[in-house]
């Protein structure tokens, strides 16, 4: 593995964080159309469906052994559920109430949980002092974006901001679920999550949302489908290929940068307003999440 970082490398980690900072934009223009539930429908449908076809380039003994082990379904259930069923209902439903910019800083809170959590999830885990000051800069970042909701009463948005902090703890469970994995490839382990998450997510939206009523704009299906084909389907191909040439520690930089974009294309492309407080929840996070990094990282094999 050659782990000096290059152009390859550069080129890789921007690509991965300016795909994931648009998702909360693409989320914006959808949301306008169609319901959360069906959003997070067809979010995952399209993105099973771009990694099972993905897949099928990978080399037919890297497949079969995929397939030969059955002792992982357990699993693969969990991480439906917090990975993406879980998550894509709130930070759709969130995105309801709240801006683009504001959803991206929050779901920037993801490694924070993943800290916060670790000692459920891993034995003889425990909180360093990294860890608790990274925790606590981090929730002083969420104060300082929650504040002004927070002082006026704005329920609506509150609940919003609440919704988008869940979907956050929700992959954050996922990141630590994927430990107990077994080495299958990223696009297959993540071709079948995303695949039991589709299933409950459409039987759920054809009783509740009855999509074939619903009107959807052509920006708005171009949206669905750059939100399912990249963001939930080649990103992870991206991610797995930087980990194995430049190591985990440098992957993990995307932590950093895709809250920035997701503020930058909601002010610059989408025109919102982002407050003082946004952008000083925004450096307390990133801070929280410099400090981090002394923490010893988790195995998360695509993302």
């Amino acid at each position: 593995m050659n782990k000096s970082p290059g152009m390859t490398h550069f080129l890789l980690l921007t690509g991965i964080a300016l795909i994931w900072g648009s998702q909360f934009y693409f989320n914006q223009i959808v949301i306008q159309s169609l319901p959360p539930l069906t959003l997070a429908a067809g979010r995952a449908s399209i993105g099973a469906l771009t990694l099972a076809l993905l897949a099928r380039c990978l080399p037919a003994h890297s497949r079969g052994v995929a397939s030969q082990r059955r002792d992982q379904w357990g699993i693969y259930a969990l991480l439906a559920f917090f990975e993406a069923l879980l998550p894509m209902f709130l930070l759709s439903w969130g995105q309801t109430r709240v801006d683009s910019s504001i959803a991206a800083i929050l779901m920037g809170t993801i490694p924070l949980f993943t800290v916060l959590l670790a000692p459920a999830f891993v034995g003889g885990k425990h909180w360093g002092a990294a860890a608790i000051i990274s925790v606590i800069c981090g929730f002083a970042g969420i104060l300082i974006l929650l504040g002004p909701n927070l002082h006026s009463g704005s329920q609506g948005n509150l609940l919003g901001d609440y919704a988008v902090l869940g979907a956050a703890a929700s992959v954050s469970v996922s990141l630590l679920l994927f430990n107990r994995l077994d080495d299958t490839p990223a696009v297959i382990a993540v071709r079948n999550i995303l695949a039991m998450a589709a299933l409950p997510l459409l039987l759920l939206s054809l009783l509740l949302d009855q999509p074939w009523t619903l009107k959807l704009t052509l920006s708005a299906w171009g949206s669905l489908l750059v939100l399912g084909i990249f963001c939930a389907g080649i990103v992870y191909l991206m991610l797995a290929r930087l980990i194995r040439l430049a190591g985990s520690v440098y992957t993990s930089l995307v932590n950093y940068l895709t809250p920035l974009v997701g503020v930058l294309i909601g002010a610059v492309v989408a025109n919102e307003t982002v407050a003082i407080n946004a952008w000083l929840a925004l450096l307390f996070i990133i801070a929280a999440l410099l400090i981090q990094q002394r923490q010893p990282r988790f195995r998360h094999g695509d993302e």
